[in-house]
C-alpha cells in the first residue's frame, strides 16, 4: 500500500524502490526493480524488446543519458504515462551516473 509523505512528494514505496535499485549492481536488477516500472509499464517495455534492466539502461545511454529524450521515448513509443515515464528516466539517470566513469 502506498502512503504519501506530503502532497506532491513521492510515496514511501517509490522512495524505497529507488533506494534499492540504486544500491543493487545493475546485473542483479530486474526490469521490475526500476523505479516507475509497474506491471503495465513492464508489459509495454517488453513489447518494445526491452526485457532487462540492463537493456533499459543501455537504451538510456544510447540516448545520451538525456532524461527528457528518455521520458519522451517512454511516452511516445512505449505509451507509458508521463508521471511513470519521468520516474523511470530519473531512476536511470541516477543509476547511469554511478556506473559511468566521468
Amino acid at each position: 500500500r502506498r502512503t504519501r509523505n506530503q502532497p506532491g512528494s513521492m510515496s514511501v514505496t517509490t522512495t524505497k524502490k529507488q533506494e534499492q535499485f540504486q544500491a543493487q549492481p545493475l546485473q542483479d536488477c530486474k526490469l521490475s526493480d526500476v523505479p516507475g516500472v509497474g506491471a503495465k509499464t513492464l508489459e509495454k517495455l517488453n513489447e518494445s524488446n526491452i526485457d532487462t534492466a540492463e537493456k533499459l539502461v543501455g537504451h538510456f545511454m544510447v540516448m545520451g543519458r538525456d532524461t527528457e529524450k528518455m521520458t519522451s521515448w517512454l511516452e511516445d513509443v512505449c505509451e507509458v504515462r508521463g508521471v511513470e515515464a519521468k520516474k523511470v528516466a530519473e531512476g536511470l539517470a541516477e543509476k547511469a551516473a554511478k556506473i559511468v566513469i566521468h
